[in-house]
């Protein structure tokens, strides 16, 4: 029989199983996307918007590290250098329509977390 150590630590790992995911895309009606930037997650981590007008990220760090903000596909899109902790920036693009990759470019803050996706569409 198990105890009950082990019984919590499965019953964490099946609940924790379901968190986590991107959840249901932001959609963006007025062209400004409000980005924040935090140890170590990206919010909102998944984003739909028209493609081919200005498109304005309002980013935030709001997290005790130094973050960057890229967007790219094959090429890169969109680009803000190192903001600390607590700094804002804003940049405005034009992006085709297609499937862009959001995400932190400092060392392995990606793959800590540090990472979304943004859907271009007509």
């Amino acid at each position: 029989m198990p105890s009950r150590r082990t019984l919590a630590a499965a019953l964490a790992a099946v609940s924790l199983a379901g968190c986590g995911g991107p959840g249901e895309a932001v959609r963006v009606r007025d062209a400004r996307v409000p980005i924040r930037l935090d140890d170590f997650s990206i919010r909102p981590q998944s984003i739909r918007a028209p493609a081919g007008g200005p498109l304005t990220f309002e980013i935030v760090n709001r997290g005790r590290l130094p973050h960057t903000f890229r967007v790219e596909d094959e090429k890169l899109r969109v680009e803000q250098s190192t903001l600390k902790p607590g700094a804002r920036a804003t940049v405005t693009a034009r992006l085709p329509r297609g499937r862009y990759r959001m995400f932190c470019a400092i060392a392995n803050h990606e793959e800590l977390g540090l990472y979304g996706s943004l859907v271009m569409t007509r």
